[in-house]
């Protein structure tokens, strides 16, 4: 049986696709993804920070697939620092130094440091 917060999460989540309102989809899958994760269930958390991915490309909802991505690293076993450095290439743009931090500690936790202050590592 599921934690109450992940049940809740769930149908605010199916709340919201029944009303047709998928923007910032990707954000509400992450928070759902947490709370599976924190109740170890690793393989749901992962699956369902996939979806998030698919669900900000499909529509164009880009603004916080940058920390997503970040949150998916934590669940590879193989890739862990290719994907944790994929954000702030891929959103250069995107201008968020608390992502940025973020990604840094993660890196950090593996036992990679950034080349430049502030800059990520490429490898």
């Amino acid at each position: 049986m599921d934690e109450p917060g992940i049940g809740l999460a769930r149908q605010g989540i199916s709340n919201l696709r029944s009303a047709g309102s998928f923007a910032r989809m990707p954000y509400w899958l992450s928070l759902l993804a947490d709370l599976l994760a924190r109740s170890n269930r690793p393989a749901a958390a992962r699956a369902t920070l996939d979806a998030a991915v698919a669900a900000g490309q499909a529509r164009d909802d880009l603004w916080w697939l940058p920390e997503v991505m970040r949150m998916r690293a934590a669940h590879d076993a193989g890739r862990p620092l290719a994907r944790a450095c994929a954000p702030p290439r891929r959103c250069g743009g995107h201008g968020s130094v608390a992502l940025l931090r973020r990604c840094e500690r993660d890196l950090a936790e593996r036992g990679v440091g950034p080349s430049i202050a502030g800059v990520l590592p490429t490898a």
